[in-house]
This record gives C-alpha cells, sequence and structure tokens, in this order.
C-alpha cells in the first residue's frame, strides 16, 4: 500500500513536472524575446535602414530582439570576403529583414544576402521604403516571403511572430 502511494505520487509529479515544462516552451515559442533579425539594405539607405529599432518602438511596438547589420565594406577583397562577412553577422539570426529602396534590385551584395538567408533557412520579411519605386532583388524574385509596408505597427507585428 505504502509503495502504491509512492509510485502515484510519483507518476503525478512527473505528470505535472512533463506539463509544466510543455507551458514554458510553449510560452518561450510564443513570447521568443532573443530574435536576432538580420537587416539587408543598400549602402545608400543606411541611415534610414539602421533607425528601424527605434522607428519600430517610437510608432509602432517594439520588436523583441536585436537587429543586426553588416559594418564593414569589405568588397574590395572579393566574393570570399564578402561571403565570410555576412555568414558571420547573419549567423544565429532568426529572420532577414530586407529593405527595398530604388537600388536594392541591382546590388550584388543583397542578392548574395537573399541567397545566404535562403541557405540558413530564415524567416525573409521585406518592407519598401515609402515614395520608392524600385524593384525586389532578384534572387528574391522566385523565393516565398512576407512583404509588409512601411508602417511600424506592421513591421513589428511580422518581425515578432
Amino acid at each position: 500500500m505504502v509503495c502504491e502511494k509512492k509510485c502515484i505520487k510519483s507518476q503525478t509529479i512527473h505528470q505535472l513536472s512533463n506539463a509544466i515544462r510543455l507551458e514554458f516552451f510553449n510560452y518561450i515559442k510564443e513570447y521568443k524575446v532573443a530574435n536576432r533579425i538580420f537587416v539587408s539594405y543598400n549602402f545608400n539607405d543606411r541611415e534610414i535602414s539602421r533607425s528601424i529599432k527605434s522607428f519600430t518602438q517610437s510608432y509602432g511596438g517594439p520588436v523583441r530582439g536585436n537587429f543586426l547589420f553588416v559594418e564593414n565594406d569589405v568588397s574590395a577583397y572579393g566574393d570570399t570576403a564578402i561571403d565570410k562577412e555576412i555568414k558571420e553577422v547573419m549567423s544565429g539570426c532568426d529572420s532577414a529583414f530586407f529593405v527595398i529602396g530604388n537600388n536594392n534590385h541591382n546590388s550584388p551584395w543583397i542578392n548574395r544576402e537573399v541567397v545566404l538567408a535562403m541557405s540558413k533557412g530564415l524567416k525573409i520579411v521585406v518592407s519598401r521604403f515609402p515614395n520608392t519605386n524600385g524593384g525586389v532583388p532578384s534572387q528574391l524574385r522566385n523565393i516565398p516571403y512576407t512583404e509588409v509596408q512601411w508602417i511600424p505597427s506592421n513591421i513589428a507585428k511580422e518581425l515578432n511572430k
């Protein structure tokens, strides 16, 4: 009789432990705070692109995570150096945010970023600067991506998914 009570108590604790663990993982999945978001942009649009975090926080709600940018222009060192730099910044990212302006469609650097984001299985989100009419980068034309208007709440909502 004593063994039965201990076994039942042990089994109940184990079930409760599993239920708590499952609830915790569902919470983390729903409210993940450690998103790493790779931001792809044309160098000529860098000032606007780099303000994306404050833009979304001020006007649309915070994006849960960190925006990461390629800081170093290594294009003078060739394709291998470019790929290495992009890979280092993109490492550990959950999504890639492509900011579209007037000159992105013809940028070999941005097309490389698309290919690397795809190879890493990143979620791809695209948004266009207001009053621009450039096309999306050619590498984006044949893959699935989510496009959102340049409205802070829309950007934040999509990047927080």
